[in-house]
């Protein structure tokens, strides 16, 4: 019965082991992935029903520094929206959630920018 569980779809999920969190879009269709910089990976594929390859998910690498929590918190997450943009220059990811830390609910933003290097340019959003 617990095997079911940790195999059901979490649009977010942090790794504190590795410090890394991870956003998927629901019923996405992966493509393919590509590594950002030093710490981000873009995943890539088609949402249900679309032919336009977009972005439909990401892994952020040492989370807890960039967000200034202590990684048990990132395990408490709320809720989480993320803009993402390419352009023939950068990358940008500007991220936003909702936490609870000691009882209350409290928001941490993010925006990381990072020279481009091969990503076509668009423009994405992803909210759980």
């Amino acid at each position: 019965m617990s095997e079911d569980r940790d195999k059901k779809f979490r649009p977010v999920d942090y790794d504190p082991l590795s410090d890394s969190l991870f956003v998927s879009v629901p019923n996405r269709k992966y493509e393919y992935s590509i590594m950002v910089g030093d710490d981000l990976i873009l995943d890539f594929g088609r949402l249900p029903g679309g032919d336009k390859l977009e972005v439909v998910g990401f892994e952020l690498l040492d989370a807890s520094k960039k967000f200034g929590v202590d990684k048990h918190v990132l395990k408490n997450i709320r809720g989480l929206h993320a803009e993402i943009t390419v352009n023939e220059k950068w990358v940008k990811l500007v991220i936003s959630l909702v936490v609870v830390q000691h009882e209350k609910e409290r928001k941490r933003s993010k925006v990381l920018e990072v020279a481009n290097l091969g990503v076509p340019p668009l423009a994405s959003s992803i909210s759980v």
